[in-house]
């Protein structure tokens, strides 16, 4: 039966090059880093390392085992992080993820500094997709979620609320010679112009939104050559790639030479929510609670 060691010894091995360097770190001797690795191939049924070559490489079925035994692996690691200093008596830490689309601003910041204060607790900010928030929150490895509607899965597994909407923008560069000096436009009026930023094919959020409002106005999103759907979209914008539509908060994070123009149409709204699950950790809830009382009081 294959053992976390083995797994160990795998991630060892890709991370220093070899073989020698890895038995060196892990204080092993080679042939036997060697059987162990064999034996967990055999365990699995297939090669994890190419060894047609005098430099070894993962296979592809190697590689795609590495990347996820590497994230799990590290996830474990700051669970016992975690776990340990609750057993110390000091503060636990409650894991908070965020869209690349949805800004830490002063106002959440505070909220979070707040919620440090009153339950004596750490925050642990991570960059994630809505849907994988929306696993990772069913598989305990965050505990709160500041998603962008809309998202591919539903919420029924979730507690999920609206924090709050705003209006959406269009990003163009302030030298742009189609949008000149406009100071509102229609999304009809974006139909030639190229876009930096496209829907993922198996995610929703910003680029979704933002696509969607172009399939209802008559047209598809023309792609610029060079696009993100990460806010690095306001970097190409920058340096004269195309346009983006982004919500109102890219504001803090706008680069000199971007403008937002404000859109027209109606319904050109975009929300944020907050999902946590559906248990019964006080702290948790209260942190939830918290944040959905700032947000109503605004």
């Amino acid at each position: 039966m294959w053992t976390l060691k083995q797994f160990n010894y795998l991630i060892t091995i890709v991370e220093t090059g070899g073989f020698i360097a890895a038995s060196e770190k892990l204080f092993i001797a080679q042939s036997a880093l060697s059987r162990q690795i064999k034996n967990l191939e055999e365990e699995l049924g297939f090669e994890i390392f190419d060894r047609s070559e005098k430099k070894i490489k993962l296979t592809t079925a190697g590689e795609a085992l590495y990347k996820s035994l590497k994230t799990n692996i590290d996830h474990l690691k700051s669970s016992i992080v975690s776990a340990q200093s609750i057993s110390r008596g000091e503060g636990r830490i409650i894991k908070i993820a965020h869209s690349s689309s949805i800004v830490l601003d002063q106002n959440k910041l505070e909220i979070f500094k707040q919620l440090c204060d009153t339950h004596n607790i750490d925050i642990e900010m991570n960059t994630l997709s809505s849907e994988l928030q929306l696993e990772y929150l069913l598989n305990g490895t965050i505990d709160l979620g500041f998603i962008r509607p809309p998202i591919y899965h539903n919420l029924n597994d979730v507690n999920a609320i609206s924090l709050y909407t705003a209006p959406l923008y269009v990003a163009a560069h302030i030298a742009d010679p189609f949008l000149g000096e406009k100071e509102r436009i229609s999304i009809r009026e974006l139909a030639s112009l190229d876009f930096v930023s496209v829907p993922h094919k198996a995610r929703g959020g910003l680029s979704y939104l933002a696509a969607n409002l172009c399939l209802v106005n008559g047209f598809t999103p023309k792609r610029s050559r060079i696009y993100s759907r990460k806010r690095s979209q306001l970097e190409l914008v920058a340096n004269g790639f195309g346009i983006c539509i982004v919500p109102e908060e890219f504001k803090v994070i706008l680069p000199s030479n971007v403008r937002l123009i404000p859109i027209q149409d109606e319904n050109t709204l975009s929300e944020v929510k907050l999902i946590w699950r559906k248990d019964n950790d006080l702290i948790v809830n209260s942190c939830a609670d918290a944040v959905h009382a700032y947000y109503s009081s605004q």
